[in-house]
């Protein structure tokens, strides 16, 4: 027998259907006619945002904005330059002379277009038996052209007498292994006359080597160079001015034993009685030591027949390379 329901509970539930229709009705009202649902939005890939790292890298330098290394004061490169070069000297003349090379590579890198340097460096390497690499360093200087002032020339004859065959070359006379006449100190190893371009000078280049081992005296030395010149027919020394002087000093020819000498002559652009000029004809070069005749050069050779140079001269207490009895 089922217990019958209460009336409050009926009540109750009534009230509670009538407050849910109430709501009802209410949001019909506000919402009106039109209400409906919103539609769904359409789903977009959205790429996540890129978070940004703890401790952001620095950008790569640009080459504007690397540091440039300040720039050497010249004052204290030539003080450093001094120092190698007075350190390369003691070097130098000590029991180990390669060991001068390692400063004056130094001072290379301060200055590696310093001719007097290059110079230096090429000399010391062949003092060495180095041939190659005087070589280069000769080429090196070769290299500056002009600015390598008078090396330039030096660095040419250099250059030709490192050449195995210049020996060969040296001239029709007999000389022995180290291209000197046999039992002379001294002779010439090599000869360039340039002529300048329409100015009429003659411009005579000697090297003048002693050999391995001589100590050479130069107040003992003396260098009779002589132009020739022909005037109606008949060939004469010259007249004119002609001035000589060293490339090397001193003139002692110590280190590598070769000395270069250089000769200047202008030819007269009048003859010695106001007449036509006189026409170049040719040179001879006459060495002494100790007052004996040591080596002879001419161009062309038949001067030697016309002049013979005496077998021995006094020499005089003339300047070394003092071209003796030129005009």
């Amino acid at each position: 027998m089922k217990t019958p329901v209460g009336t409050t509970f009926i009540v109750a539930a009534s009230l509670l259907g009538l407050a849910a229709v109430a709501q009802l009705v209410a949001i019909l009202v506000y919402f009106g006619p039109g209400f409906a649902p919103a539609p769904a939005e359409p789903a977009v890939a959205v790429a996540p945002t890129p978070v940004a790292p703890a401790e952001p890298a620095e950008p790569a330098p640009t080459p504007e904005a690397v540091p440039t290394p300040p720039e050497t004061d010249p004052a204290a490169m030539q003080a450093r330059l001094d120092e190698l070069m007075r350190e390369a000297q003691t070097l130098e003349g000590g029991a180990s002379p390669a060991a001068a090379l390692i400063p004056l590579e130094e001072a290379l890198t301060l200055q590696p277009r310093n001719p007097e340097l290059l110079h230096r460096v090429a000399s010391l390497h062949e003092k060495l038996g180095q041939i190659e690499l005087a070589q280069g360093i000769w080429k090196n200087l070769l290299d500056l052209g002009p600015d390598a002032g008078r090396f330039l020339d030096v660095a040419e004859i250099r250059l030709r007498l490192l050449r195995p065959e210049t020996a060969a070359a040296a001239g029709n006379e007999l000389r022995d292994q180290v291209g000197l006449q046999p039992g002379s100190s001294l002779g010439v190893v090599d000869l360039t006359l340039k002529d300048g371009s329409g100015s009429g000078v003659k411009d005579l280049r000697l090297a003048v080597k002693a050999r391995p081992g001589d100590l050479i005296d130069g107040r003992n030395v003396r260098i009779n160079v002589t132009f020739y010149e022909m005037i109606n027919g008949e060939v004469v020394p010259t007249t004119s001015r002609v001035q000589s002087m060293w490339y090397t000093t001193p003139v002692d020819w110590k280190d590598e034993g070769i000395e270069i000498l250089e000769v200047k002559y202008e030819l007269p652009r009048v003859g010695p009685d106001g007449g036509p000029p006189p026409t170049y004809y040719g040179y001879m070069v006459n060495i002494y030591h100790n007052g004996q005749l040591q080596d002879t050069r001419s161009d062309p050779v038949d001067l030697q027949e016309l002049f013979p140079p005496p077998l021995s001269e006094l020499p005089d207490n003339a300047a070394v390379g003092d071209t003796g009895t030129l005009p």
